[in-house]
């Protein structure tokens, strides 16, 4: 997983993910903050600070690299971008798309927000490696197209898909 935060300076990596990855990408984010601070944007209320804190082995000091702040709308998700300081610490922007799916938002506003927040990683990339998150989108025309123009803006975009068990239960009888 670590190799999926590839957090170069001058580009922002989109990381479609399953749902189910999550915790293997909060051990990465514990593996991260060992070498260096970081800030994570959640966006679709993904970090557990437990998991983070056993895979940092229960050393304060990983803990404490990492500034933790959260969003719960689409609105929120653009102002904390805003207000990230373009400097020299890597962003790790969990579950970004997840807030913009809100259908109680008009879809010509929340477009807006997507729109500013991608200028935002455009600006935080310059100075300092970016990685955003997110998961396939629901089946709507709407969400789909928040999808690809996220991806569409993308310096390097890797999708990481589940695939399903070749195995069959054996019968017992």
């Amino acid at each position: 997983m670590n190799d999926l935060l590839d957090l170069r300076t001058g580009c922002w990596n989109l990381l479609i993910l399953p749902r189910q990855s999550h915790k293997n990408l909060l051990f990465a984010t514990a593996q991260l903050a060992e070498h260096s601070p970081l800030i994570v944007l959640d966006c679709g209320r993904q970090f557990d600070s437990s998991i983070v804190a056993r895979a940092a082995g229960g050393r304060a000091e990983i803990i404490d690299r990492i500034k933790i702040q959260r969003a719960f709308i689409c609105s929120e998700v653009a102002t904390l971008l805003q207000q990230t300081p373009s400097g020299k610490t890597p962003v790790l922007i969990l579950d970004l798309l997840t807030t913009f799916y809100d259908e109680n938002v008009k879809i010509q506003t929340r477009k807006f927000l997507l729109e500013s927040s991608l200028q935002h990683l455009q600006r935080l990339s310059h100075n300092t490696g970016v990685a955003v998150t997110t998961h396939f989108p629901p089946a709507s025309p709407d969400s789909s197209y928040l999808f690809q123009r996220l991806r569409s803006c993308a310096s390097r975009v890797l999708t990481h898909e589940t695939t399903p068990s070749d195995t069959k239960q054996l019968k017992l009888f």
